[in-house]
Protein backbone atom coordinates (compact mmCIF):
# COMPACT_ATOMS: atom_id res chain seq x y z
CA UNK A 1 0.00 0.00 0.00
CA UNK A 2 1.35 3.41 -0.94
CA UNK A 3 0.53 6.07 1.57
CA UNK A 4 2.25 9.08 3.02
CA UNK A 5 2.32 8.55 6.77
CA UNK A 6 3.57 10.48 9.74
CA UNK A 7 7.00 9.25 10.74
CA UNK A 8 7.07 8.06 14.35
CA UNK A 9 10.32 6.17 14.98
CA UNK A 10 10.22 7.02 18.68
CA UNK A 11 6.44 7.16 19.11
CA UNK A 12 6.31 6.80 22.89
CA UNK A 13 9.24 9.15 23.47
CA UNK A 14 7.47 11.78 21.33
CA UNK A 15 4.57 11.87 23.79
CA UNK A 16 6.85 12.74 26.71
CA UNK A 17 6.80 16.57 26.33
CA UNK A 18 2.98 16.60 26.22
CA UNK A 19 2.80 14.39 29.29
CA UNK A 20 5.17 16.68 31.19
CA UNK A 21 3.03 19.72 30.31
CA UNK A 22 -0.13 17.87 31.38
CA UNK A 23 1.52 17.01 34.70
CA UNK A 24 2.62 20.64 35.17
CA UNK A 25 -0.93 21.87 34.48
CA UNK A 26 -2.31 19.37 36.99
CA UNK A 27 0.18 20.30 39.71
CA UNK A 28 0.60 24.03 39.16
CA UNK A 29 -2.40 25.16 37.15
CA UNK A 30 -2.41 26.30 33.56
CA UNK A 31 0.97 26.76 31.89
CA UNK A 32 1.60 29.82 29.72
CA UNK A 33 0.70 29.27 26.06
CA UNK A 34 4.17 30.32 24.97
CA UNK A 35 5.71 27.30 26.69
CA UNK A 36 3.38 24.65 25.22
CA UNK A 37 4.65 22.45 22.42
CA UNK A 38 2.79 22.83 19.13
CA UNK A 39 2.64 21.24 15.73
CA UNK A 40 0.96 22.75 12.67
CA UNK A 41 -2.20 21.11 11.38
CA UNK A 42 -1.68 19.41 8.01
CA UNK A 43 -3.74 17.91 5.22
CA UNK A 44 -2.14 15.16 3.13
CA UNK A 45 -3.66 14.35 -0.24
CA UNK A 46 -2.71 12.28 -3.26
CA UNK A 47 -3.55 12.25 -6.95
CA UNK A 48 -2.21 10.21 -9.87
CA UNK A 49 0.95 12.30 -10.14
CA UNK A 50 1.94 13.46 -6.65
CA UNK A 51 1.40 13.65 -2.91
CA UNK A 52 0.55 17.06 -1.47
CA UNK A 53 0.99 18.31 2.08
CA UNK A 54 -0.63 21.57 3.19
CA UNK A 55 0.55 22.82 6.59
CA UNK A 56 -1.14 25.73 8.39
CA UNK A 57 1.54 28.15 9.54
CA UNK A 58 -0.08 31.48 10.48
CA UNK A 59 2.36 34.23 11.51
CA UNK A 60 5.34 32.17 10.35
CA UNK A 61 7.59 33.64 7.68
CA UNK A 62 9.00 31.54 4.87
CA UNK A 63 12.49 32.30 6.21
CA UNK A 64 11.53 30.49 9.44
CA UNK A 65 10.48 27.24 7.68
CA UNK A 66 12.65 24.43 6.33
CA UNK A 67 11.59 21.37 4.31
CA UNK A 68 14.12 18.53 4.35
CA UNK A 69 14.02 15.11 2.65
CA UNK A 70 16.45 12.52 3.98
CA UNK A 71 16.40 8.71 3.91
CA UNK A 72 12.79 8.48 2.75
CA UNK A 73 11.45 10.93 5.36
CA UNK A 74 10.11 14.40 4.59
CA UNK A 75 10.46 16.80 7.54
CA UNK A 76 8.89 20.23 8.01
CA UNK A 77 10.48 22.27 10.75
CA UNK A 78 10.55 25.87 11.82
CA UNK A 79 9.58 28.41 14.41
CA UNK A 80 6.73 30.81 15.13
CA UNK A 81 8.18 33.74 17.02
CA UNK A 82 6.25 35.34 19.86
CA UNK A 83 5.28 38.94 19.36
CA UNK A 84 7.08 41.29 21.70
CA UNK A 85 5.03 42.70 24.53
CA UNK A 86 4.06 46.31 23.94
CA UNK A 87 4.10 48.92 26.66
CA UNK A 88 0.54 49.80 27.66
CA UNK A 89 -1.00 46.68 26.10
CA UNK A 90 -2.81 44.27 28.42
CA UNK A 91 -3.19 40.63 27.52
CA UNK A 92 -6.44 39.12 28.79
CA UNK A 93 -6.09 35.73 27.13
CA UNK A 94 -3.17 34.12 25.30
CA UNK A 95 -3.98 30.80 23.63
CA UNK A 96 -1.71 30.83 20.61
CA UNK A 97 1.45 28.82 20.98
CA UNK A 98 4.89 29.92 19.89
CA UNK A 99 8.24 28.30 19.47
CA UNK A 100 9.72 25.55 17.35
CA UNK A 101 7.68 22.94 15.53
CA UNK A 102 8.50 19.73 13.71
CA UNK A 103 6.42 17.34 11.58
CA UNK A 104 7.79 14.38 9.64
CA UNK A 105 6.30 11.97 7.11
CA UNK A 106 7.59 8.66 5.76
CA UNK A 107 7.55 8.74 1.98
CA UNK A 108 6.08 5.76 0.12
CA UNK A 109 8.24 3.87 -2.36
CA UNK A 110 6.65 5.56 -5.37
CA UNK A 111 7.48 9.08 -4.09
CA UNK A 112 10.32 10.94 -5.79
CA UNK A 113 12.06 12.68 -2.87
CA UNK A 114 14.58 14.31 -5.19
CA UNK A 115 11.96 16.48 -6.91
CA UNK A 116 10.06 17.87 -3.91
CA UNK A 117 8.82 21.45 -4.26
CA UNK A 118 7.46 23.82 -1.62
CA UNK A 119 5.47 27.03 -1.85
CA UNK A 120 4.42 29.32 0.99
CA UNK A 121 1.22 31.28 0.37
CA UNK A 122 -1.29 32.99 2.70
CA UNK A 123 0.05 31.29 5.82
CA UNK A 124 -0.08 27.81 4.30
CA UNK A 125 2.96 25.78 3.27
CA UNK A 126 2.21 23.65 0.19
CA UNK A 127 4.67 20.79 -0.35
CA UNK A 128 4.42 18.62 -3.47
CA UNK A 129 6.13 15.24 -3.67
CA UNK A 130 5.89 13.90 -7.23
CA UNK A 131 5.55 10.20 -7.87
CA UNK A 132 8.11 8.26 -9.89
CA UNK A 133 6.90 7.62 -13.39
CA UNK A 134 5.79 4.05 -13.76
CA UNK A 135 8.21 1.85 -15.59
CA UNK A 136 6.27 0.63 -18.57
CA UNK A 137 6.91 -2.89 -19.73
CA UNK A 138 8.93 -3.01 -22.89
CA UNK A 139 8.19 -5.59 -25.51
CA UNK A 140 11.19 -7.12 -27.16
CA UNK A 141 10.75 -8.74 -30.51
CA UNK A 142 12.15 -12.23 -30.66
CA UNK A 143 13.66 -13.05 -34.01
CA UNK A 144 13.55 -16.60 -35.29
CA UNK A 145 16.45 -17.77 -37.40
Amino acid sequence: MNALSQSTPLRDFGYLPGRIFNLAETLFGSTPAATKAWAPAVNVTEDDHAYQIAAELPDVTSADVKVVVRDGVLAIKGERKQESKTEGKKYHLVERTYGSFFRSFSLPKDANGEKVTAEFKSGVLHVTVPKHEEVKPREIEVKVQ
